[in-house]
Formats: C-alpha cells, structure tokens, sequence
C-alpha cells in the first residue's frame, strides 16, 4: 500500500510539472527570440545613451532607462554601452 501512493504522488508531480511546462511552451510560442525592427526606441530615436541623471542609462536598443551599474538591459537583455 505505501509503494502505490509513492508511486501515484510521483505521476501527480510528474503530471503537474508537464501541465506547467506545456504552459510555459505555449506562452513563449508566440513571442519573438529579439526585437524585431520597429520595436521599441531605435538607436536615432535615443539622442544620449545616458538621462540627466548619471546614475541611469537608456538602452540603445529599446530605450529602457537602467542602472548604471547595469551591464545588460533589464528589458531586452541587449549590452549597454557604459
């Protein structure tokens, strides 16, 4: 008796863990790998790579303002140019 609900405590998680990723595969089916052109704020559009605050930059690719810190875009995950 304990082996059988072992045995169906593992297909329930294993069935879960399979519902979620279908989910997640379907999610991301629709969205593209990068930005495609058009989308978001061109480099023209950006006329400084960085605000008026020094602590932040635009990124050149989609025009989110981060971090200076920041290596990488917290939006579109392209490289900052520090």
């Amino acid at each position: 008796m304990e082996w059988g609900l072992f045995v169906v405590a593992v297909l329930v998680v294993a069935a879960l863990q399979f519902a979620v990723w279908r989910r997640l595969q379907s999610e991301d089916a629709g969205a593209p790998d990068s930005p495609g052109v058009g989308d978001g704020a061109s480099p023209a559009d950006v006329s400084s790579s960085t605000t008026d605050d020094a602590t932040s930059l635009l990124c050149p690719s989609c025009g989110a303002e981060n971090d200076a810190s920041y290596r990488f875009c917290c939006e579109c995950v392209a490289q900052l140019q520090p």
